[in-house]
């Protein structure tokens, strides 16, 4: 699964690199508390392109049933809707390889 987020230029007084580093801090603690994570990697966009996002999420999980644990765990959906205060868009790929 790739997640990709655009994020407010702005929001409680922060800019959006501090935004992107706070959010991927948050992110890259799941895996520890979160058993179905297989792989999980995120990046922050290095260049300033207004065509393209600001950070991406890449996660692995063994099957569909693991996926689904994952979006009901509580971690994971507190950490989504911190990502989504923040987020002007998101935009999500599934897929299986």
């Amino acid at each position: 699964m790739t997640f990709i987020f655009k994020l407010k230029d702005e929001f409680q007084g922060k800019k959006k690199d501090e935004i992107a580093q706070e959010i991927k801090e948050r992110l890259e603690k799941l895996p520890r508390l979160i058993p179905e994570i297989i792989y999980y990697e995120v990046g922050i966009n290095s260049l300033n392109d207004p065509r393209a996002y600001d950070l991406v999420l890449i996660s692995k999980f063994e099957n569909l049933q693991a996926l689904e644990n994952y979006k009901s765990n509580e971690h994971h959906k507190q950490t989504l809707e911190f990502i989504l205060e923040r987020a002007l868009d998101a935009k999500v790929v599934d897929f299986y390889s």
